[in-house]
C-alpha cells in the first residue's frame, strides 16, 4: 500500500483534484489575504496568520489528518481575530511610521507626510468579505477532514 503522505503523493492528489488541492488553494489564498492586512493589524498577528497558512501546506503534505483539521480550525479562529482587530478601529488605514529625531530641545517624534490612505466603505467591506470567505472555507475544509477521519474509522472497523 502506497503512503498518502509526502510530496509525491500530494502532487498526485492535486493533479487529480482531490482534497489536498483545496487545502493548498486555501493556504495560498490565506497568504494573499494576510498580505492585504499588512499595516492594518498588528504585525505579530499577521505573521502568525501567514505562518498558519504555510502550516496548512505542511500539514497537507506531511502530517496526519487530525493535525490538518486542527491547523484549519486554528486558521479559522485567527481569521476571526484579524477581522475583529480590523473592525475595531473606526477608520481602518495603514499605520503611519513614526521617526524620532534629536533636536536642540531633546528627542522629538516626527512622522513623514503621507497621502491620506483612509479606506472607503467599499474597500472595508471587501476586506471583511475576504476574511469571512477564508474563514468559511477553512471551517468547511476542517469539517471535510473530520468527516474523512470518521469515514476511515468506520471502514476500518467493518473489516
Amino acid at each position: 500500500m502506497q503512503s498518502a503522505y509526502g510530496l509525491k503523493g500530494t502532487i498526485e492528489k492535486v493533479r487529480n483534484a482531490n482534497g489536498p488541492a483545496q487545502h493548498i488553494a486555501c493556504s495560498i489564498t490565506g497568504l494573499i489575504i494576510a498580505g492585504m492586512f499588512t499595516g492594518m493589524v498588528h504585525p505579530i498577528i499577521i505573521s502568525t496568520w501567514a505562518g498558519l497558512s504555510v502550516l496548512v501546506i505542511v500539514a497537507t503534505i506531511w502530517l496526519k489528518r487530525v493535525h490538518l483539521k486542527y491547523v484549519l480550525l486554528a486558521d479559522f479562529v485567527l481569521s476571526m481575530v484579524v477581522m475583529f482587530q480590523y473592525l475595531m478601529y473606526e477608520e481602518p488605514k495603514p499605520m503611519d511610521p513614526v521617526y524620532y529625531t534629536m533636536t536642540a530641545n531633546g528627542m522629538s517624534s516626527a512622522a513623514r507626510p503621507t497621502m491620506d490612505m483612509a479606506m472607503t466603505s467599499i474597500e472595508t467591506v471587501a476586506h471583511v468579505a475576504a476574511v469571512i470567505w477564508l474563514s468559511v472555507w477553512s471551517l468547511y475544509l476542517a469539517n471535510l477532514v473530520h468527516r474523512q477521519i470518521l469515514e476511515r474509522k468506520r471502514v476500518l472497523n467493518e473489516y
